[in-house]
């Protein structure tokens, strides 16, 4: 069907995507005849706005309306974006490198980067922390919280922390406390992540049953967290902007903003949607449009992510979730560049 689509049908309908971002309103003929010089007359235009919609890039909401974009339409106007068509803010590169000398530890600059990013585009933008797959412990720390609440931190070589509070059926004394840190960080440190499995701590507890009676619960936890981070099942996602899908004309249906609200909500459902895109996927940039998303409480909205890099392998994801209605040229190009800059950020923040 693409196949099919002229020169003169290619300009029409994105100008009337252009169009409809623009004002969120269905696009007639005599508007874009009044409007834009295409250098042919309206009754062409409605012929080619008619063809369009049977061949499933428009559809018509009312009867007596203009047409709307389709999930198919978004799609072929995203995958025809040229490179010069691709503007971010000109005030993006220089507003995210401040980000460096205003922040000093990874999760800050990922908080400001999120909050910057939703600013500038006015969507919401998220992150999420990189996957610790690649990466080696460089520190293990067990905090007394309560008197049966441990918070475990873990920081590996690239920086990353990630925290646990573990709870505990005894107490454990100032001095085995101490113990089990020296002998915790000299048996991890440099190990890989997803080196310390089942059997990794299985042997590390015949060691410290020899100086410590009780450890296993605690090595549990360990376990299960070392497990979930380097699964990516623990990643924490940094979110800002929830505020601008208020804002969107698409989300004054209260049930339409409740489905999307329900996912920014829950760090789950988010976590699961980019799972689920990471592992479809091995390109630094993917798009999802409406329908294309496997939620169908996304049915109505559009993702735009791209994959950062730091030392050693390790990769997060970064991102805006808007309406099919979107500024794609400024969120592609602003995501992109974003990921970039990130990468440089974090790994220069991590050494």
């Amino acid at each position: 069907m693409v196949e099919e689509m002229s020169e003169r049908k290619i300009r029409v309908l994105k100008t009337i995507i252009q169009e409809h971002i623009l004002t969120a309103e269905p696009v007639g003929s005599r508007t874009l005849a009044k409007k834009y010089d295409f250098g042919f007359s309206p009754a062409t235009i409605r012929n080619e706005m008619a063809d369009l919609e049977e061949m499933g890039f428009l559809e018509q909401p009312h009867t007596s309306a203009g047409r709307i974009p389709t999930d198919m339409g978004y799609r072929f106007y995203v995958d025809s974006l040229k490179k010069s068509e691709l503007n971010s803010p000109p005030s993006i590169e220089v507003y995210l490198q401040q980000l460096a000398k205003e922040y000093s530890g990874i999760e800050d600059v990922m908080s400001g980067m999120t909050r910057l990013l939703a600013n500038l585009t006015q969507y919401t933008a998220f992150i999420s922390e990189p996957a610790f797959t690649e990466s080696r412990v460089n520190r293990i720390q067990l905090l007394p919280v309560s008197k049966k609440r441990l918070l475990l931190v873990v920081i590996t070589d690239n920086g990353l922390v990630n925290n646990k509070i573990i709870n505990l059926n005894k107490d454990l004394d100032e001095k085995q406390l101490e113990d089990l840190n020296k002998i915790l960080n000299k048996r991890l440190k440099g190990v890989l992540i997803e080196d310390i499995d089942q059997e990794f701590l299985s042997n590390l507890q015949l060691e410290l049953q020899r100086r410590i009676n009780y450890t296993a619960e605690i090595l549990e936890s360990l376990q299960k967290e070392m497990s979930n981070i380097s699964t990516k099942k623990g990643m924490k996602i940094h979110l800002d902007g929830t505020s601008y899908i208020l804002e969107q004309p698409e989300f004054n249906d209260i049930n339409r903003l409740k489905k999307v609200l329900r996912i920014l909500d829950r760090e789950e459902e988010l976590q699961k949607i980019l799972n689920d895109i990471n592992n479809d996927i091995n390109d630094e940039l993917s798009i999802r449009i409406g329908a294309e998303n496997e939620l169908e409480d996304m049915e109505n909205c559009s993702l735009v992510l791209a994959r950062y890099h730091i030392a050693r392998g390790a990769s997060g994801q970064i991102g805006i979730i808007g309406p099919t209605r979107m500024e794609y040229s400024k969120v592609i190009s602003s995501v992109d560049l974003a990921a970039e800059l990130l990468s440089k950020l974090i790994s220069s923040t991590g050494r």
